[in-house]
């Protein structure tokens, strides 16, 4: 039987919620504020330090989606991240924004059959 306990870990200085540790039976998870794994690491202590460096970060650059509307996946660079929904603006692979082509979307509860880190 698999077992998960998730904390939400915050950067001490200031509180800023930096994203959540997860713990399995074998492992640990750095994820993002939504969820993400950014990384899975043999210790809390990796975790912590895996978000403390790199939990915003990792939220910047270009991600994938899957637009439920165009049923296909297009790059796209997050705009807002909450534990329970990320907005989204789509873009070109390079992370740019085309005029042509624009489209905002908030995804709810996102998982890895949604959003992808590119």
């Amino acid at each position: 039987m698999s077992t998960e306990q998730k904390t939400a870990y915050y950067r001490d200085e200031d509180h800023e919620f930096l994203g959540y540790i997860v713990e399995t039976n074998h492992a640990w998870h750095a994820q993002t504020i939504f969820g993400y794994t950014i990384a899975i690491v043999e210790s809390r202590r990796d975790a912590e330090k895996v978000l403390f460096e790199q939990g915003l970060g990792f939220l910047m650059g270009t991600w994938q989606y899957f637009d439920k509307d165009d049923q296909d996946w297009f790059p796209c660079v997050i705009k807002e991240a909450y534990p329970h929904r990320v907005v989204v603006i789509r873009t070109n692979a390079m992370g740019y924004q085309d005029p042509e082509d624009y489209k905002l979307v908030t995804l709810v509860k996102p998982t890895e059959n949604i959003l992808v880190k590119s």
